[in-house]
């Protein structure tokens, strides 16, 4: 099995995005796969304000003669005790994705960062599904379901189809802007979304201990914010998605992956 491990990053380096990135090398090294991080990878800068995300496809069109590629970002860390190979997770599955379980509920409640709410996640579902004619996934409660693109498995026959499939990334980005949603609706994360169905992938829920989240309570702005810990026991991949994480040391990304919330002294 040919496997990959991709990571890029536009612009200046940040000791904790470093740090992850020597984290997720070593991870590769461990299960035997390549490891690729690429600096100023600019894959595209036409996209808008979210163009650096869409870094994420670069592999799909420079890496595949490859049989598995992983996109990871660099905030995107193994844990030590990491053994599994998640390569052998997807099978014949052209693309494996983790689900954000906790995002729908959040955004009922909150609007979080620049626009991102229940509201918006409502609009962009139905600009969605009257342009592409499809049915995008909801939770038992109703609430459109969230997916994060921070870890995104390929199979080579995925990619393949990915580049035959995918809708221009640029008629996409305008689609959302004319309808004058939040930029964020423009990123990577809703495209990919989108194209599961819009494509009709054969696509994998991954499970979410390889893309388990710790994040501040959007609903505290005081400080200390109190954390959001939605690791596991098995956790393999924490995806640290704590406001100024980027500055952080190598230590400390390493202990806030590896220790519980309690002991990470930020």
């Amino acid at each position: 099995m040919k496997a990959l491990i991709y990571q890029y990053w536009d612009g200046p380096e940040k000791e904790g995005n470093l740090a992850g990135v020597e984290l997720m090398k070593a991870y590769a090294d461990k299960i035997g796969a390549k490891h690729v991080y690429e600096k100023d990878a600019n894959f595209r800068t036409d996209l808008g304000s979210y163009s650096s995300s869409y870094g994420m496809f670069k592999p799909i069109y420079e890496y595949g003669d490859y049989d598995y590629v992983m996109y990871a970002d660099c905030d995107v860390v193994p844990r030590d005790n990491c053994d599994e190979n998640i390569f052998e997770f997807l099978g014949d599955h052209d693309v494996g994705i983790c689900e954000e379980p906790n995002a729908p509920s959040a955004r009922k409640k909150y609007t979080i960062g620049g626009g991102i709410n229940n509201k918006n996640d409502e609009a962009w579902v139905d600009l969605v599904e009257r342009k592409w004619n499809v049915t995008m996934p909801r939770t038992l409660d109703g609430l459109p379901k969230v997916y994060n693109s921070g870890m995104v498995l390929w199979s080579r026959a995925g990619m393949e189809k990915a580049r035959e499939k995918l809708v221009d990334f640029a008629k996409y980005v305008n689609l959302v802007s004319v309808f004058k949603l939040p930029p964020f609706y423009t990123c990577d994360q809703h495209y990919i979304h989108a194209m599961l169905e819009v494509c009709g992938f054969n696509w994998k829920l991954m499970p979410y201990k390889w893309n388990s989240s710790v994040h501040y309570d959007p609903g505290v702005k005081q400080q200390p914010r109190p954390v959001i810990d939605l690791r596991k026991d098995n956790c393999n991949f924490v995806h640290i998605q704590l406001n100024g994480a980027d500055n952080l040391d190598r230590n400390t990304i390493h202990r806030i992956v590896n220790q519980p919330v309690k002991d990470w002294n930020l």
